[in-house]
């Protein structure tokens, strides 16, 4: 229970002073699996949102080493996902990162491979580091670039590796497992053939639906998450900067712009949002 807030005696909150009926009255509600919502509606209802998870800090410097160093103690076979994932304080119990929002650091070395699987959690991906990487989403077969940005809609079949003559690789994951998990909806499912099988060249998707201000006048895309699945760096990088060329930026988040459905306007997948930052030289928040 919340510590008492004196805005909860006025009209509309739930006041009811407990008496010996009352409790007597609860403890028969509680038999039948029941209860009173005025015991628990201030609790549940706070007047403005009350997060749980606590500021945390991870740093490069000192997780990117043990990241590296699962390499050599886990095979990606045998793990599913070689992965580090971020653990926030007071969002154990939940494996959550903040609020509802699993994130980890993903690593695979030349020649590796994870097998096709899927779940009801959706997944984006933003590449830290390394050369040969791939992804292959419902067919969709992706190449992974240095801080390309890369979504992985729900229900989707995904696999990822890394080329032979690649370089370890190193990306970031982000997925809604809490909250799927918490709506009591997720499901994880492997691939009957293990991996895809594609035709389609690489970067069909981004050279089809990655064009700025441009759609593709005869293709269709009937899904419910964007058809542009990889949003490379360099194009993203250079928007952050003209637009930094016209406008002071915001005082709280510099030059903030966020990735987008390019048929809808509206967020790439349904159930999160993903946002690039520029800090200029000299430029606090």
């Amino acid at each position: 229970m919340s510590a008492k807030d004196n805005r909860d005696d006025q009209l509309g909150r739930a006041r009811v002073k407990d008496d010996e009926a009352l409790r007597a009255y609860y403890d028969e509600l509680a038999e039948q699996e029941t209860g009173a919502l005025w015991t628990v509606a201030n609790d549940i209802e706070p007047w403005e949102p009350t997060p749980k998870s606590a500021p945390t800090i991870w740093r490069s410097s000192t997780l990117r080493p043990k990241v590296l160093e699962s390499l050599d103690l886990v095979k990606p076979e045998d793990a599913g996902r070689r992965v580090v994932f971020l653990r926030n304080p007071k969002r154990r119990d939940v494996s959550a990162c903040c609020g509802w929002l699993f994130s980890g650091i993903q690593v695979m070395r030349p020649g590796e491979a994870a097998s096709a699987h899927s779940h009801a959690a959706s997944a984006l991906r933003f590449i830290m580091e390394g050369a040969g990487a791939y992804t292959v989403v419902d067919g969709h077969r992706l190449t992974l670039n240095a801080r390309d940005f890369v979504i992985t809609p729900n229900g989707t079949w995904h696999e990822h590796g890394v080329l032979e003559e690649g370089e370890t690789s190193m990306w970031q994951d982000g997925l809604d497992i809490p909250l799927t998990n918490a709506l009591e909806a997720n499901f994880y499912a492997v691939h009957p053939d293990d991996w895809q099988n594609s035709n389609l060249p690489f970067d069909a998707s981004p050279a089809t639906w990655g064009a700025p201000g441009l759609l593709p006048a005869k293709e269709t895309w009937g899904a419910f998450y964007s058809p542009l699945m990889k949003y490379s760096w360099d194009k993203t990088y250079e928007g952050l900067q003209t637009y930094a060329q016209v406008t002071d930026g915001d005082p709280h988040d510099g030059i903030y712009m966020r990735f987008v459905n390019p048929q809808t306007g509206g967020h790439p997948m349904a159930t999160m949002g993903a946002s690039m930052q520029l800090l200029r030289e000299g430029e606090h928040t």
